[in-house]
């Protein structure tokens, strides 16, 4: 079936406003139309749309010609306002422009719904679970961090740790994480940790600090080395 009825509202007021479409009509969905009637001349008329739209879907026009505008979503201006070479290609267009719209809205509440499955799985972090933050312009400086408790399922305490440290150069080289080794001069920190792979948390106000993933060999954590570079 057709989402489009060519069926028009031909009533029309002499204030150059469009006129508003039956009571009961689809494509108003209650949006006013005083954003919009500067955007089409005062005749045209209401196009009756059919099917599940996204609110503040309408489409105006000139109840004579092949000329019609599009509008969505709380915009004044129209999406698309043309002159077609006739009703069968304005037909056309306004069809494939509606299934966008629809394709469009499909993918929006199927995104909504991932973060609402997202957010109350939270970020899936334990206690002992280890985070690095490389940061720097000249030099690189590398971070390390252990989380010590866990709030809900969003915030969790941090606090830094020192590392084991191996030059491979002039002022540079590898560091790996020491868990449990808590750096004193730093305060614990009450973070939000943010959900993904891997989950991170803003470290500073520059740089974020991510979780690592180590591999276990004989019981033993084994995390990945960063390279790290100091000045002269």
């Amino acid at each position: 079936m057709s989402a489009l009825n060519i069926e028009m509202n031909t009533q029309a007021n002499n204030a150059g406003v469009p006129p508003a479409p039956p009571e009961g009509s689809s494509n108003r969905q209650g949006w006013k139309v005083e954003k919009r009637k500067f955007s089409v001349p005062g005749y045209f008329v209401p196009v009756e749309l059919e099917g599940d739209l996204p609110e503040g879907v309408e489409v105006w026009r000139d109840p004579v010609n092949a000329i019609a505008a599009g509008f969505s979503g709380k915009r004044g201006k129209p999406d698309w306002y043309y002159r077609f070479k006739n009703e069968e290609r304005m037909q056309q267009h306004i069809e494939a422009w509606l299934q966008r719209l629809q394709e469009a809205e499909a993918w929006k509440a199927q995104r909504k719904a991932e973060a609402k499955a997202k957010a109350a799985k939270g970020h899936g972090c334990k206690v002992g679970d280890v985070f690095v933050c490389s940061w720097g312009y000249d030099q690189t400086n590398v971070d390390y961090y252990e989380v010590v408790a866990l709030h809900g399922t969003t915030m969790a305490t941090v606090r830094r740790i020192g590392c084991q440290s191996e030059g491979t150069g002039d002022l540079m080289g590898q560091s790996v994480p020491a868990p449990g080794q808590y750096l004193e001069q730093h305060e614990p920190q009450r973070v939000r940790i943010t959900a993904g792979n891997p989950a991170s948390f803003k470290a500073y106000s520059f740089a974020s600090a991510y979780k690592m993933q180590p591999v276990e060999v004989a019981g033993i954590k084994v995390f990945k080395t960063h390279h790290w570079s100091a000045y002269a």
